[in-house]
């Protein structure tokens, strides 16, 4: 499905590079494409519990920056070569990576071979929950401005899931779309000798026809960002409806927690909409996880978001949000912004 919605984005609004791919033979080689998204906002985060609010120019408060590059060439008797690698930057300093230390190509690199009966990858894959996340919450893949993708990816928001978006040494398996219904299976390796405790496993199932859409994913971690000082695995879930009123599109999502080696868990559960709108539409959602623990008292968090999206062109765009953030216990805090995002 990532590679299905990325297509028919590209058919649309990305430039195509033809750059010639292989040797001239019986194969027929695809022009590669460059393509990416440019985006930046001027605004203020603090997240509940911080002492002060930070003002100033920050990058991706939508989608987070960054350009990459695919192609395809196929082999013929069905089957094709796939390659993509995609790399994140910071639109406001122009720094490399979603912070110091991220690789040059966080957000994808790999080769894949598909055929009828789907394709499989190998390299650095994304992650399967994120998306099963992103495409469920009526913000996208904001990390900024979303309460639900905060609260579970974010650092200063809690980061409930203990992993990246991308995993690393990574094979994948990513079935056909059957009326709807597709599929995807991967597996990180941790490679360390003699060992298998430091591999990872994600897998996801999607269902998109309209009016409907429904997602399921589970995964089990076993090393990366977010785990706690006793915790050596967790296993994390989510489950998501929506539907397409037209005037209105629904959203519930419930994610969850649920580490080993220590008693922390967190249930999350998303109620969200989206209202086209003249040349854009407005974006709400309201989150509310429960943080438990043995031996200590039960901790909410909520949030609230707001926000609306106007269509310059079907590649550019202006918004503004606002993230509201309460950590029981805590005091409050507040996020805007007001940017712009280009898709090339």
């Amino acid at each position: 499905m990532i590679k299905k919605i990325t297509q028919k984005r590209s058919r649309k609004i990305l430039a195509l590079l033809p750059i010639l791919l292989g040797s001239q033979g019986a194969a027929h080689a695809a022009g590669a494409q460059l393509y990416g998204a440019v985006d930046t906002f001027l605004g203020s985060s603090k997240a509940s519990g911080d002492p002060k609010s930070v003002l100033g120019v920050q990058s991706g408060g939508m989608t987070t920056s960054f350009w990459g590059f695919a192609g395809s060439e196929d082999l013929g008797n069905n089957l094709t070569v796939n390659f993509r690698i995609e790399s994140y930057f910071l639109a406001d300093t122009g720094a490399g990576g979603r912070a110091a230390g991220d690789a040059l190509f966080a957000r994808n690199a790999y080769v894949g071979l598909e055929s009828k009966v789907g394709e499989i990858r190998a390299g650095r894959l994304a992650n399967p929950m994120f998306l099963a996340t992103a495409l469920f919450d009526p913000f996208g893949g904001s990390t900024k401005f979303s309460p639900l993708l905060n609260v579970l990816w974010t650092p200063s928001y809690g980061r409930y899931f203990a992993a990246d978006t991308g995993w690393s040494n990574a094979v994948g398996y990513y079935t056909p779309e059957i009326n709807g219904l597709s599929g995807r299976f991967v597996y990180g390796l941790g490679e360390v000798a003699g060992t298998n405790s430091s591999n990872n496993a994600v897998a996801m199932l999607l269902y998109d026809k309209a009016p409907w859409g429904a997602t399921f994913a589970i995964q089990r971690t076993r090393a990366g960002a977010g785990f706690l000082a006793k915790s050596w695995a967790q296993t994390a879930l989510a489950a998501a409806v929506s539907y397409d009123f037209n005037f209105l599109k629904a959203y519930v999502q419930y994610d969850s927690t649920r580490n080993s080696g220590d008693s922390i868990k967190t249930d999350t559960v998303q109620v969200g909409m989206t209202v086209p709108y003249g040349n854009g539409k407005f974006m709400a959602s309201a989150v509310q996880t429960v943080i438990k623990a043995d031996g200590v008292a039960t901790i909410r968090r909520s949030d609230l978001g707001f926000g609306y999206d106007y269509f310059l062109s079907k590649r550019s765009d202006l918004y503004a949000n606002v993230l509201y953030d309460k950590l029981s216990r805590q005091g409050s805090g507040t996020a805007f912004g007001v940017g712009i995002r280009h898709k090339f």
